[in-house]
């Protein structure tokens, strides 16, 4: 049988509380040729196995020829249609826990860019007094209307939501009759974008693609183009073009445009021209809200006081709700003792002497040395990708895991606070679309002892 080979092999990989605690309760469902369909106790279990597990499974079932497909379901799941769409696979997308579509993979997105995130839309952003009138100008920017231009800039700090109001914008767009065409990616994108079409003498092609070959531009990270002089004026004209048609532009940032150190004046004059809306952190009612929705999201049902407790404690990012929130449901599932304001404070307690024992220059130092690498080379000016990429990760690890502030971190790293803002972004990002990111983090917090 494929799943009794394919658990003997399993035990031998994972450590033997992994495989007791997650892979042990796994029940077969379907076993046929070239597919096998597993079955976890709840919707908590099989996330956690689908995030962390399931990659590794799959590659290992591959290697010894033993399957094309491993999909997920819940056990106690009822058989209707609408359960059997939150069977979860690795040969497709795999569908949000909200159970919304999968993610947009439509002729009218414009070629050889990041696809949309299919989780983040209008239905799925929890409103609040921060953030309301930046959900509102993008609803409005969606549907067409008309304000000060066709231009929306929406600025926060990481974390906070300016992503996914972005690309919320664009997966409006792409249901709408009849539908414009949309174009997404990251001034980093755009950027390198830009040199290779240089490069290869297709800058005529590089233009069309962006000044007639989209309707709405969604661009993201607008301060990466900080000193980029040349990339900067493309997109000015590029800019141009599209307002001069009447089509609709979104940016985010970290900072308003005429805040940004390095761009230049008719740049940051023509992306401060129309909207901006800022995103500040969410009050404690927001916070609240932000943790409901997560715990739909996991297949869990809390107590409305267990989540009042941690939204009272943490206050400043939503990465560290969902950190809290992921803790306590990993903790409830692996000791079977409820989800109660007692388990919560422990949670919270751990999370608390995490932060006091972590400091960024021991998550530098570790890092480095896990990639076989100088905490000087991570603090030096190297662009390389096997330096780059650590570095990143560091980065992100310090914002997960410790109280410094972006500023702290980019004296720590030689950089400046918008680059280490981008660099934790990238992570971010990375994390949706690369089951190895996840895992490389995961190695490094067991190395840090979180």
């Amino acid at each position: 049988m494929v799943w009794h080979e394919l658990r003997l092999a399993l035990r031998q990989v994972f450590a033997p509380e992994d495989f007791q605690l997650w892979l042990e309760p796994l029940a077969i469902v379907e076993e046929g040729p070239g597919r096998l369909l597993l079955a976890c106790p709840n919707g908590f279990h099989l996330n956690w196995v689908r995030q962390r597990y399931l990659p590794k499974m799959q590659a290992l079932a591959h290697e010894m020829g033993l399957a094309r497909e491993i999909a997920l379901t819940v056990t106690t799941a009822p058989q209707d249609q609408k359960q059997s769409a939150a069977v979860a696979s690795t040969t497709s997308d795999s569908l949000p826990a909200d159970g919304g579509p999968r993610q947009l993979d439509l002729p009218r997105l414009v070629g050889d860019l990041p696809r949309l995130n299919a989780h983040f839309r209008f239905e799925t952003f929890v409103a609040g007094a921060g953030n309301e009138f930046a959900l509102a100008a993008a609803r409005a920017l969606a549907q067409g209307q008309r304000f000060v231009s066709n231009t929306l800039f929406l600025v926060s700090d990481t974390g906070l939501g300016k992503s996914h109001l972005a690309q919320a914008v664009g997966q409006q767009v792409l249901t709408s009759l009849p539908g414009p065409r949309v174009a997404y990616l990251t001034a980093e994108d755009f950027a390198n974008q830009m040199i290779s079409a240089l490069r290869n003498k297709r800058i005529d092609a590089f233009k069309e693609r962006f000044r007639r070959g989209c309707d709405v531009l969604l661009l993201e990270e607008v301060q990466f183009l900080a000193g980029k002089d040349k990339t900067q004026d493309e997109l000015g004209y590029t800019l141009d073009a599209l307002l001069d048609a009447g089509k609709r532009v979104v940016f985010t940032g970290s900072q308003p445009p005429d805040k940004i150190k390095g761009l230049k004046r008719h740049l940051a004059s023509r992306l401060g021209a129309g909207l901006t809306a800022p995103i500040e952190a969410p009050d404690q009612p927001t916070r609240v809200r932000i943790l409901e929705a997560m715990a739909q999201g996991e297949g869990a049902t809390v107590d409305r006081q267990v989540l009042e407790c941690l939204a009272e404690r943490l206050t400043q990012d939503v990465r560290r709700l969902q950190s809290a929130l992921i803790g306590l449901l990993a903790k409830a599932s692996l000791t079977r003792r409820p989800l109660n304001l007692e388990l919560a404070q422990e949670v919270l307690g751990c999370l608390a002497s995490d932060l006091r024992r972590l400091t960024p220059e021991r998550i530098r130092d570790q890092v480095a040395q896990a990639y076989g690498l100088t905490p000087a080379s991570l603090a030096g000016r190297s662009r390389r990708q096997a330096i780059t990429r650590p570095r990143n990760l560091a980065l992100f690890l310090c914002r997960r895991h410790t109280e410094a502030s972006f500023v702290d971190l980019g004296r720590i790293f030689s950089r400046d606070h918008s680059t280490v803002m981008h660099g934790v972004e990238q992570v971010e990002r990375s994390l949706a679309r690369e089951p190895r990111i996840g895992q490389e983090l995961a190695f490094l917090e067991q190395r840090l002892g979180v």
